[in-house]
């Protein structure tokens, strides 16, 4: 594990240094996003392209998302996260729409989400983590600033009742809310939650 976090270091910083040269791969402008999956010692990137996947173990492997729409700046990006079987999963910040990616074969499967309220509405997530004490996803909609739950099946979104968004709001914050805070304001939120 040690070696591997070595080599992700080691590329961001070279990234960092690289960003100017266009033949630099990967180049900073291009990666939306990171996280370590730690049970199976690889880092995964979330490019323009798709998702890097990183490992000491073996060669990186882009996997691209068949029909993968997000929106650029100002909108905050896309996100990714481990689920509870190492599955990666993927949102849009501009559809309901999920992709997950399975965690051995890196086969990809593309998930749209039933939505419990705001159909006629543009919900699209820009962040995402898995809840083990909710046993679900939940993403954070910067557009709609709402928050779902999404069963482990990916099959439906149930938006946090009022009460909820109390709270989510107090932990998420108001508009003007760095991107970069997302995940980790999510993250605190799942266990403040019924």
């Amino acid at each position: 594990m040690r070696t591997a976090i070595a080599s992700i270091l080691t590329v961001i910083a070279l990234v960092g240094l690289a960003g100017c040269e266009s033949s630099a791969r990967p180049g900073a402008s291009a990666m939306l996003g990171y996280r370590i999956d730690a049970a199976r010692e690889r880092s995964l990137w979330l490019m323009r392209e798709g998702v890097l996947i990183h490992s000491a173990a073996a060669r990186p492997k882009l996997v691209t998302l068949p029909d993968w729409i997000y929106a650029g700046p100002p909108h905050c990006p896309p996100d990714l996260a481990v689920g509870p079987k190492g599955e990666i999963v993927v949102t849009s910040n501009v559809l309901p729409t999920l992709w997950r990616i399975d965690p051995e074969t890196l086969a990809v499967t593309v998930h749209a989400i039933t939505l419990d309220v705001d159909t006629d509405k543009d919900v699209g997530f820009a962040a995402v983590v898995y809840s083990p004490e909710q046993a679900a996803f939940l993403v954070y909609s910067g557009v709609q600033r709402s928050v779902w739950k999404i069963d482990s099946g990916l099959k439906s979104g149930t938006r946090i009742a009022r009460d909820g968004m109390h709270e989510a709001r107090r932990v998420l914050g108001r508009r003007g809310m760095p991107c970069a805070d997302l995940v980790w304001r999510l993250t605190h939120l799942a266990s403040s939650i019924d």
